[in-house]
């Protein structure tokens, strides 16, 4: 039982090879039911009564489901994952890999490493080396440290405001 869907960098494929690891280089990614994301790419499969075209375009990866209780029903038809579909799995996989690499990053700031340092453990671990993700993982470490300074600023705007206001003599001084 496969699947194919057209994911849309080369960072996701990358990263769902890392998450159902392929037999062989080349060979389908196999994907497992105890992965969240596995999951949610059985769930979204639909049937076909006719053979469906292989996705056209870059970043196309094979999926090669598991037999189970789940996907019993699927075996021996032809599967294949509606423009819908692929949309909703590319945002879910965006999602979890920046929670992934959020999660990393807060640990080994945690430990005292420095920001490439961290990155460049990232990518190893993740077997991210087709893509060049560096830049791409810079500026989100960038973006993520520049929302949290504008709440910081939010934040003590917000109690300068208040100790302006608990301060504020301007009532007693117009009654003397």
């Amino acid at each position: 039982m496969t699947v194919f869907l057209q994911l849309e960098t080369e960072l996701l494929t990358d990263y769902c090879r890392y998450l159902f690891p392929p037999a062989t280089p080349d060979g389908p990614c196999k994907v497992s039911e105890s992965h969240n994301f596995g999951k949610l790419l059985i769930s979204h499969c639909r049937i076909s009564e006719r053979p469906v075209a292989r996705p056209a375009g870059d970043f196309v990866l094979e999926f090669e489901l598991p037999m189970s209780n789940t996907t019993q029903t699927l075996n021996n038809k032809f599967l294949y994952f509606s423009k819908g579909d692929a949309d909703r799995l590319n945002a879910g996989l965006k999602a979890l890999f920046d929670i992934d690499f959020y999660s990393y990053y807060q640990k080994a700031e945690g430990c005292g490493m420095q920001k490439k340092e961290i990155i460049d453990a990232f990518v190893t671990s993740r077997k991210l080396f087709n893509s060049d993700p560096d830049e791409a993982l810079h500026k989100r470490i960038y973006r993520q440290e520049a929302t949290k300074r504008k709440r910081t600023m939010k934040l003590l705007l917000r109690r300068i405001y208040y100790l302006n206001e608990t301060l504020d003599d301007t009532g007693i001084t117009d009654k003397q």
